[in-house]
């Protein structure tokens, strides 16, 4: 048998507390290792909806696995939610496989109609292939009855063989007997795996070819987005995207954001701030270039300057004739020493002793000062080709780099070019804010003012990016692919509201992919809010961002997704996971809460104000109400809390005093 990498995931509770329990998953290795499959792999996890959904496609998208088989979770109990969970990753149905285990176990008894199996195909995200899914009931009398039907007859091995490309030409030989008749020009690319495996084609009896590879974007049956013009009766009433966790939706824009590549040079003043630089930055001479005073006081040669009186010359008469003995030179601080001298005596270790028309002409040293005292020596702070900015460098608002950069007498710096975003809000209902009421309003009864343009420009620009306003779209096609079209054409980022989720008018999904040949890595993700954000790249160069309309669904989702790619294309440096993965979000304290916050059975970004308390250190306060369409709830954040999902029914709420991370989107107050 020709190798095929195999995934058993057992869902069950009781075998994730305690692997030894699990009974099914070693029976599915042994059937499976006696048919003559080698490569296994088997897993345990919770009856948890999102833990099976991650698991299994972890399994076919970063491994590779050619069959994932499932056990448990396929009843009829409040837990069993198997099927909700692998629905989502099937692009491909196989009804007729799912009728066989069913109408064989019914065989064995009436109770198999209570068990809600489910099988289909999956193409894989990260890699060519297509893999098989199947979800067995979780006794193992049920396993053992269902591998029956699977291993009958090489049916599995059959279907694996179709699906990593092979003809299954000698199975269909076998079962067709003489019949069978290969011929090399006119073969059947059809796939099926039921009984009509006789297919008439003109006059001729063919067996099936290697299935088409399906890899060409502007093929329709690569779509997963229904065609927009085809109208509501023949939408999606289940999302063809998976719900992914938000882990691996940020290791997909990490992963397909491209690297900053593109550099600029900048004189040097405040329109460098949040540019990173593209150069080491070196001095050129020494600094300081000679000896200079760090105080103000007398220059002196300190081994022939005792305590006494001296008479006060100036720079010029040094500069004419040099230092004199009996003479100290006036010095102010950061200037450099004269010849002849090697330390400097402070002010303050002086008196006056005679003076006309307010310039002093002798003074009393109190003190005998050390060579070199209250001097800086010659490149003490930086030598000639010390490097003293390393290439990377975020430029910041504080000053620092930017004096830096004076410093060491740079007029201008190379820096990498920070990618350009467009910003775009969809949807018939809205208006622009600033202008006068439009028939939207008439036509729908109300208005609904767009505040997703105005305050994810301020949020942007605020941040040091470049940002194309495209205005505001109705849900109409081509008014919407001109705005897209122009949004790609003169920024490298563009950045939609509205007409994601499920609705008769969501445009954006089937337009990135049909219209203008995009690739969407995701489409939706297990968060709130957020939930059907999603994210595609046009070509090498481009990326889109389709945000929820909703504005603090927008404002939120701009900041856990959409910054950490513009950190990315802009050159920031990136941390690194504990697992080893880079990464570009903001940065993430720990705080306690200063009220209860309810959980969800999602992940949730809660809006809230951070404080410094002293003894109690950074506090979390919530906003308020938390609704995805309450913009208010964002007005005084300074931060979003990653509250972690309901996972178990006790635990309703974190109270107050509970430790959670915070994102912080601004400075604590």
């Amino acid at each position: 048998m020709v190798s095929y990498r195999v995934g058993i995931l057992t869902v069950s509770d009781t075998a994730s507390s305690d692997p030894s329990l699990d009974r099914s998953g070693p029976i599915l290795s042994t059937l499976l290792t006696e048919a003559g499959f080698t490569d296994i792999t088997r897993d345990v996890c919770h009856d948890d909806l999102l833990s099976i959904r991650s698991t299994v496609q972890g399994m076919i998208d970063r491994s590779h696995f050619d069959l994932v088989i499932t056990t448990g979770g396929t009843g009829f109990g409040l837990r069993d939610v198997t099927p909700e969970a692998l629905t989502p990753l099937i692009r491909r149905q196989t009804p007729a496989l799912t009728h066989a285990l069913t109408a064989f176990s019914l065989t064995k008894t009436p109770l198999a109609a209570l068990s809600r199996g489910v099988t289909g195909i999956r193409k894989r995200e990260h890699g060519a292939g297509e893999s098989l899914i199947v979800a067995l009931p979780g006794s193992p009398k049920a396993v053992k009855e269902c591998m029956e039907v699977l291993l009958g007859g090489g049916l599995l091995g059959h279907a694996l063989e179709l699906l990593s490309g092979g003809s299954g030409e000698r199975k269909h030989k076998e079962m067709q007997g003489s019949l069978h008749r290969a011929t090399a020009g006119t073969v059947d690319t059809a796939t099926d795996t039921g009984c009509a495996h006789h297919h008439h084609h003109g006059k001729g009896l063919h067996a099936h070819s290697a299935p088409k590879p399906r890899t060409t974007p502007a093929e329709h049956s690569e779509f997963r987005t229904i065609d927009p013009t085809s109208g509501p009766s023949l939408r999606h009433r289940s999302s063809p995207y998976p719900l992914l966790m938000l882990e691996q939706a940020l290791s997909l824009i990490a992963e397909h954001t491209p690297a900053p590549t593109h550099t600029v040079t900048l004189p040097v003043g405040t329109e460098l701030v949040g540019h990173v630089l593209a150069e080491d930055v070196c001095a050129t001479t020494d600094l300081p270039p000679g000896p200079t005073t760090n105080v103000d006081g007398y220059a002196v040669n300190a081994a022939a300057t005792p305590a006494g009186e001296y008479d006060v010359v100036t720079l010029p008469t040094v500069q004419r004739r040099g230092l004199q003995p009996g003479e100290i030179m006036r010095i102010n601080t950061g200037q450099g020493l004269p010849a002849g001298t090697d330390a400097v005596v402070m002010v303050e270790d002086t008196e006056l002793v005679s003076e006309a028309n307010g310039e002093e002409f002798r003074v009393a040293v109190l003190a005998q000062v050390d060579v070199g005292e209250n001097v800086r020596a010659k490149a003490s702070d930086v030598q000639a080709g010390q490097v003293v900015l390393r290439k990377g460098t975020t430029i910041s608002a504080l000053g620092g780099e930017i004096g830096t950069l004076a410093f060491l007498g740079r007029s201008s710096v190379t820096v990498y070019r920070k990618p350009k975003v467009a910003i775009l809000s969809t949807g018939n209902e809205l208006i622009d804010p600033t202008s006068s009421p439009s028939p939207a309003g008439a036509e729908w009864g109300f208005t609904v003012f767009d505040a997703n343009r105005p305050s994810l420009r301020a949020a942007i620009t605020g941040l040091g990016f470049d940002v194309l306003d495209l205005g505001i779209v109705t849900d109409h096609i081509p008014t919407t692919l001109t705005a897209l079209r122009r949004g790609l054409s003169e920024a490298d980022i563009v950045l939609t509201t509205g007409g994601t989720s499920m609705g008769e008018s969501d445009l954006l999904k089937p337009l990135i992919e049909r219209s203008l040949s995009g690739k969407i890595h995701f489409g939706r993700v297990a968060m709130k809010p957020g939930k059907p954000t999603t994210f595609a790249t046009i070509g090498d160069d481009k990326v889109v961002f389709a945000l929820p309309g909703n504005p603090a669904s927008a404002l939120v989702t701009f900041y856990v997704f959409v910054l950490p790619c513009l950190r990315k294309w802009a050159g920031y440096a990136p941390t690194r996971t504990a697992e080893g993965e880079s990464q570009w979000n903001l940065p993430k304290v720990e705080v306690v809460l200063g009220g209860e916050m309810r959980l969800d059975p999602r992940p949730e970004f809660h809006r809230v104000v951070v404080r410094s308390e002293g003894d109690k250190g950074l506090v979390a306060y919530s906003t308020g109400s938390q609704r995805s369409s309450g913009m208010h709830s964002m007005a005084s954040a300074n931060a979003l809390i990653a509250l972690p999902a309901l996972s178990a029914p006790g635990m309703r709420v974190l109270g107050v005093g509970s430790r959670a991370e915070a994102i912080l989107l601004g400075p604590v107050i």
